[in-house]
């Protein structure tokens, strides 16, 4: 079976040392990349391990994407592969209409791409396609979190925040475009709150958050409206990831958790779920929820499935999960959840972004 989430981890490796002009790579570099990627090594066996690798590579050789230097040595397993691989660079003519960068060429540069070719991909005009269509409509936008734009205009949440990747390859759009966050309306907010406060002596109400730029997107929300999705929070967790659950003890310093009722909202992924099971599972005496409506205008936003990359799946999670939502949920949409799960798929939270939110209070 194949396994495209490799190809794809190895392609993007490949990728990057080409935007950063280097022509070479080893062969147990790449292989720490992908063992990386998937976040240990028992999740890359799963996925197929060495000889998936083996497979990948082969193809990759066969499309004359990279050859082997014959010069290197052979690793010593079975199949054999040598330690070193050259990237084959091919010179690329201009790829996309003349006539569609032309008409916008209105609101965006297109001379980095006229002079780079091989950055004239179908994703890529993609992406140029969403960024145009916000650009023609951003006098009546709103300033959200650049994960949340990101979401919007990359399909990913953390296109433009991973620190490895911020002005390499694909990540580096806005520069060969030559706009700025501030052109997009979106803003990078700092991670220096873990708990918010709405100003209230005694606290009943607390949303945990999984994401910062959720946490911050729903602040600005109660801030001015006190209230969000029909919920009025006393105050706002967060945590990064899995950070919530070493951070959520604090409640036990400033309020009788056993009388404060606690919704949860996070990412539909394994991690999501597990983050939310476990803290219900630990702390047992304590009133904490799915944020059901949340999660139902997540699902209903969702159009599109995102990958998951070295998740560790477990069914425990996942159940409960579903177990909390099935009598708030349609048919259709507990559906589409056996679909993502199955098929290794996610929804960010982030969907549910300020603009959103504005509308839903606004009507």
């Amino acid at each position: 079976m194949r396994c495209d989430l490799m190809d794809w981890i190895i392609r993007n490796y490949i990728s990057k040392l080409y935007y950063e002009n280097k022509k070479r790579f080893d062969l147990n570099s790449l292989e720490r990349f992908v063992i990386d990627q998937y976040k240990g090594e028992t999740e890359y066996l799963l996925k197929g391990g060495y000889r998936e690798l083996y497979t990948q590579m082969m193809e990759l050789v066969n499309k004359g994407a990279i050859k082997e230097i014959k010069a290197s040595s052979h690793n010593g397993l079975n199949p054999p592969l040598k330690t070193s691989w050259q990237i084959l660079i091919h010179k690329e003519h201009s790829k996309w209409d003349k006539s569609k960068m032309l008409k916008y060429s209105d609101l965006l540069d297109f001379s980095y791409y006229i002079n780079h070719p091989s950055f004239q991909t179908d994703l890529e005009w993609e992406y140029i396609e969403n960024i145009y269509r916000f650009l023609k409509s951003a006098s009546e936008r709103e300033v959200i979190s650049v994960e949340e734009r990101c979401l919007e205009l990359f399909y990913d949440e953390k296109f433009l925040t991973n620190r490895k990747e911020i002005t390499k390859g694909k990540h580096g759009i806005l520069t060969r475009l030559k706009l700025t966050y501030e052109d997009l309306k979106m803003k990078k907010y700092g991670e220096m709150f873990i708990n918010w406060n709405k100003g209230v002596n005694e606290i009943k109400k607390v949303i945990v958050l999984e994401n910062h730029s959720t946490f911050f997107t729903f602040k600005r929300i109660v801030e001015v409206y006190d209230e969000v999705l029909g919920f009025r929070p006393d105050a706002l967790i967060y945590g990064e990831g899995k950070k919530i659950e070493s951070s959520f003890s604090f409640l036990e310093e400033i309020i009788d958790i056993s009388k404060v009722e606690i919704l949860y909202f996070g990412d539909i992924d394994s991690e999501g779920f597990g983050i939310y099971v476990r803290l219900k599972e630990r702390y047992t005496n304590v009133n904490i929820k799915l944020y059901r409506v949340a999660y139902e205008k997540l699902i209903t936003l969702s159009n599109r499935a995102y990958p998951t990359v070295g998740q560790q799946k477990n069914e425990h999670y996942y159940n409960k999960f579903i177990d909390e939502m099935k009598d708030y949920l349609a048919e259709d949409q507990i559906k589409k959840l056996e679909y993502l799960w199955n098929n290794d798929l996610r929804i960010p939270q982030e969907l549910i972004n300020y603009e959103y939110l504005l509308k839903v209070i606004k009507g």
